[in-house]
């Protein structure tokens, strides 16, 4: 099967591609925008984040001509569209992508959850959703875990009396950075030997190795899932702070490591990590075993191959 994957939100479609291509498919990835944390790309056409309404035509124009090249020239089965269409509405599903192939709607966020189902995505041959809490959203989709797949890097323990706290926001405001801040200025009044560490427009193994030298992780604060990058802090035995809302507790159902927190109690949660260095390493040694488990690349993509079966 030829399998064009269109954005590379998270490394998503990169993580599944390597698993896929064991498998015996041929896969490439198509990004549009500029992307720190991406992997290898196969095409990218590194267009701004933001962009004004006079440059609308001529983006699209980029992007169309650019994939219509592609696509000519693969001839691809399977469409898996990351975060559902490119043009407004999802408009080009129908009138494009399904000219040419099946399509699948693989939703990771903020689309979905902002704006809700589009006119276009309802011609999507499949509807996939990477955390439970989309399925609110769009409840005919499929939960698939997000595949991770081993990175290889563990915590690297240092010989000092330090603590410190990761935080490595894509997105300030969607993160909920401002209560990561709030509670460590509380924090370094009471334990002068903790220290903060906000990492920032680093490529993706550059952010990982500074978070092997955490001892506490803060992913997202308020937003209610955890996201790949706690399951990539659970993978080096590092506990990850996240707000878990109550109605989704029930998807987790073994240790995983991870601590339920709120903008409320962040600071309390994490005082209690920082004087309790066993309370540490036992939820990093469940988080290793929750990802291993759970976010399994094989078993994952056998999940989704099983959906583009059934297509």
């Amino acid at each position: 099967m030829k399998i064009l994957h269109v954005r590379n939100i998270a490394n998503v479609a990169y993580n599944l591609s390597l698993q896929q291509k064991k498998m015996g498919h041929k896969v490439l990835i198509f990004d549009i925008t500029e992307n720190f944390t991406s992997e290898k790309i196969d095409i990218s056409l590194n267009l701004p984040m933001r962009y004004s309404k006079r440059d609308l035509f001529n983006r699209f124009q980029i992007i169309s001509k650019n994939l219509l090249t592609i696509i000519h020239k693969e001839k691809f089965d399977l469409f898996h569209l990351h975060d559902a269409g490119i043009f407004p509405h999802d408009i080009d599903i129908p009138l494009f992508f399904k000219r040419f192939g099946k399509v699948v709607v693989h939703w990771h966020g903020s689309k979905l959850r902002d704006h809700g189902k589009t006119f276009g995505s309802k011609f999507a041959d499949a509807k996939i959703v990477s955390t439970p809490d989309l399925l609110k959203y769009a409840p005919e989709a499929i939960w698939i875990p997000n595949s991770i797949p081993w990175h290889g890097l563990g915590k690297i323990n240092r010989d000092d009396e330090k603590i410190i706290i990761g935080h490595a926001p894509t997105d300030r405001k969607l993160k909920g950075t401002k209560y990561f801040i709030e509670a460590f200025d509380q924090l370094k009044k009471e334990h002068p030997n903790v220290e903060c560490l906000l990492i920032e427009n680093k490529s993706h193994m550059e952010a990982l190795k500074l978070l092997q030298t955490c001892d506490i992780v803060v992913d997202s604060v308020g937003l209610g899932w955890y996201g790949v990058l706690t399951n990539e802090v659970q993978q080096m035995g590092i506990p990850c702070c996240v707000t878990i809302k109550p109605e989704l507790e029930k998807f987790i159902n073994k240790a995983s490591g991870i601590v339920n927190v709120s903008p409320g109690n962040l600071k309390q949660k994490l005082e209690e990590l920082i004087l309790d260095e066993s309370l540490r390493i036992k939820l990093g040694n469940y988080g290793k075993k929750y990802v291993n488990a759970v976010h399994n690349s094989e078993k994952t993509a056998k999940e989704i191959q099983s959906i583009y079966n059934n297509i």
